[in-house]
């Protein structure tokens, strides 16, 4: 335990030696989720941010939410829990006042709770938004050209093309540690009955597969096919490779899978003849993995 004048003192000291892109991130050492960090962004000073979450993670309660805006923080986007909850403040010593009102006001937690601090740069992630957004002009020439028209985007952004009667979702990312990913993802099934010999017959198709991949969904009941290409300099004749790949493995593969283990293909979900829900995580949107 400490007291929150000799916190305060500490956090001070620390924010006062943040260089840019720099951060100090605080956390109730028995609440982990409850964090909060101080960062200091270029030409504009230091901001106070909630981080946001990635989908595997609980999200912040509503009534959390409801006291962030209170106190004028902003959110691109409520709705998404990866984005974090933001404002700026005008020195260190307003920060350290707003992150410890924050931890007991807004989280309630006690004034005296033992705290976890860390150090890091947001230097690289900075960066990979640079390179991100290359790589998504590069990508959309590339779809559109694909589809003979401007693709649509979904809810999280990332490009949706009908490739004859599969609906494919090209989602670039970007890695903590600046890599740039590019996901190919198409649903093939959903509403199945989740099976040990469901998941031993994907085991051993996707061994047979050159590219591409099934993924499996149990907590959804759905079935996915996606390829991964790496990098901001991927070739336009690779990115054409993997749509293809996958639209015609979901399509070759999406009846077959229904007749085996039930449920409902994509298309089925497309047409309004079925109601089985649709999954809202996309493969490999696991904790941590991207900004």
């Amino acid at each position: 335990m400490t007291t929150p004048a000799a916190a305060k003192a500490f956090l001070l000291a620390e924010v006062e030696a943040l260089e840019p892109h720099g951060f100090i991130g605080i956390s109730p050492s028995e609440n982990p989720l409850h964090a909060v960090e101080v960062t200091c962004v270029p030409k504009t000073g230091l901001e106070v941010r909630i981080p946001g979450r990635p989908p595997a993670l609980p999200h912040l309660d509503p009534r959390v939410c409801s006291r962030l805006r209170e106190r004028q923080f902003e959110n691109e986007d409520p709705t998404d829990s990866r984005l974090p909850w933001s404002r700026k403040v005008a020195d260190a010593e307003e920060a350290v006042t707003l992150v410890q009102e924050l931890l007991t006001s807004v989280f309630e937690e006690k004034p005296d709770a033992n705290v976890d601090i860390r150090h890091g740069s947001h230097r690289l992630e900075h960066e990979a938004q640079k390179k991100l957004a290359v790589a998504r002009r590069r990508i959309e020439e590339i779809v559109a050209d694909v589809i003979g028209k401007a693709p649509e985007q979904d809810e999280a952004g990332d490009y949706v093309l009908p490739i004859g009667e599969v609906f494919i979702n090209v989602a670039p990312r970007a890695t903590p540690d600046g890599q740039i990913i590019i996901r190919i993802v198409a649903i093939t099934n959903v509403g199945i009955e989740v099976t040990p010999e469901l998941g031993l017959f994907l085991a051993r198709l996707n061994f047979g597969l050159m590219f591409g991949r099934f993924a499996l969904d149990a907590p959804h009941r759905s079935i996915w096919v996606d390829e991964t290409l790496l990098g901001e300099q991927f070739r336009e004749e690779e990115l054409r490779t993997a749509i293809q790949v996958v639209a015609t493995t979901a399509d070759e593969w999406d009846d077959r899978l229904k007749q085996m283990f039930g449920g409902a293909t994509y298309q089925e979900v497309i047409a309004g003849r079925t109601a089985a829900p649709v999954p809202t995580v996309k493969p490999g949107e696991g904790v941590g993995l991207y900004l």
